[in-house]
């Protein structure tokens, strides 16, 4: 039963993992309420609970390298004793594989969602300096336009007196 859920969050994060990937992809309706829930959710305790989701991965993997090399070796002559330590020595490689391919997609995702986090923050932070930069050109043609006006006025005051 362990090994069912471990094999299920391999296949989650394996579909998170493309919908991740393929966020760039996407068109930009389809993306920016992606990008929006992406900054708006705030895991409570997300390090720690990544943390613990490594070390049992990591745990069940080394667990299962141990068991496949427990029956690697086998000293009996009966066929079905030998059999039946190759049958478990391939379910725990199996579940070695499972184990591996959960731990490593489970530390892509992490990264990829990290990068996803600092891609919108630094997309964020080039808007915000564009309309600062959209505001100062607005103040310096209003500037240039009043400075206009003044040499305007006196060339008038100029031409009258």
């Amino acid at each position: 039963m362990l090994w069912l859920g471990v094999y299920y969050l391999l296949i989650a994060e394996t579909v998170g993992c493309l919908l991740l990937i393929s966020l760039g992809h996407m068109p930009l309706f389809i993306q920016r309420p992606i990008r929006k829930a992406i900054t708006n959710l705030h895991i409570p305790k997300s390090q720690e609970v990544g943390v613990a989701i490594i070390v049992v991965l990591i745990a069940l993997f080394a667990e299962s390298v141990r068991k496949g090399l427990k029956h690697s070796h086998v000293h009996t002559d009966d066929f079905k004793d030998k059999l039946l330590h190759d049958i478990k020595r391939l379910r725990n490689e199996r579940n070695s594989y499972i184990a591996f391919g959960c731990l490593f997609l489970f530390l892509v995702c992490s990264q990829v969602w990290i990068l996803i986090k600092r891609g919108i923050r630094a997309e964020d932070e080039r808007e915000a300096l564009e309309r600062k930069h959209g505001v100062l050109l607005k103040q310096v043609k209003n500037n240039s336009d009043q400075a206009g006006l003044v040499e305007v006025a006196k060339g008038l005051k100029e031409a009258g007196g």
